[in-house]
């Protein structure tokens, strides 16, 4: 008599299994009813490559969720750090005059931040909704460049730590379309903190308003002006290559901005 290795059932001839070798009794002889360790062996052909294939894909997916860990976690720290640079272009503005009010101050960083994150964002939405890969990569020259010219009374400031870098097929009018939308975001935000500093300007418990919509109203128009000059890599050679008169407009624009900014 051997006893069954899963009920302990008795029986004069248990049924050996071929894939593990262990004996069992009539109702546990087969390899799923006794958890068999040998269970893939026993499956079809068919139902072991589908088995392999579901593996594959698994491994796949995962390791396509890590990498794309990766590059967000690195499109953070490069976007940190160009948030950053950016802060100090917009401090050597007020001439880094850390002694103003905490309030006052803290509205400069939170202004100049949100230009330079609104601007590469602009361009990354407008990438994607066109189903195009993109991510803000720091440039070390233009980061260099940027430090260098936020020293204090350097009259002419170069702000380009980076630009966000699309990957992808495209047309000229969708490349155009997203290089045009960082300048874009910065001329509307350059004239809601103009009209912003006019609306505060006659009301005194709130003044101080006036004086840092002011700035951050120059600084946009400045970096729409800047990133809509037709040169090298930035964002206004690609928008003239699509459209001139499109290209034409917003440059007027962030000029009349730029010199309100100076002569209000």
């Amino acid at each position: 008599m051997t006893k069954c290795e899963v009920c302990g059932k008795e029986v004069l001839m248990p049924f050996k299994c071929p894939y593990c070798g262990g004996y069992f009794c009539a109702e546990h002889r087969l390899p799923e009813k006794h958890n068999c360790p040998g269970l893939y062996a026993a499956a079809s052909p068919y139902e072991k490559e589908w088995k392999e294939r579901r593996r594959i894909i698994r491994l796949e997916e995962e390791q396509r969720i890590l990498a794309k860990k990766r590059v967000v976690r690195t499109e953070i720290l490069h976007l940190t750090a160009g948030a950053l640079i950016v802060m100090l272009a917009g401090l050597s503005l007020i001439n880094f005059n850390l002694h103003l009010r905490w309030y006052v101050l803290l509205s400069f960083i939170l202004g100049f931040l949100a230009s330079f994150l609104i601007h590469e964002l602009a361009h990354r939405y407008s990438a994607r909704s066109h189903g195009l890969s993109a991510g803000f990569r720091l440039d070390p020259m233009g980061s260099v460049l940027t430090i260098i010219t936020s020293i204090p009374y350097i009259p002419f400031k170069i702000i380009a730590p980076g630009a966000v870098v699309v990957s992808g097929l495209a047309p000229i009018s969708v490349i155009g379309s997203i290089a045009l939308a960082g300048p874009l975001s910065n001329i509307i935000l350059s004239a809601i903190f103009y009209i912003g500093s006019h609306i505060f300007l006659k009301i005194i418990w709130i003044g101080w308003l006036h004086y840092v919509l002011g700035v951050l109203a120059s600084l946009n128009a400045f970096i729409a002006f800047f990133n809509l000059l037709p040169f090298g890599a930035l964002d206004g050679r690609k928008i003239i290559a699509w459209s001139p008169a499109r290209w034409a407009t917003a440059f007027a624009v962030s000029i009349i901005l730029l010199v309100l900014g100076y002569v209000a």
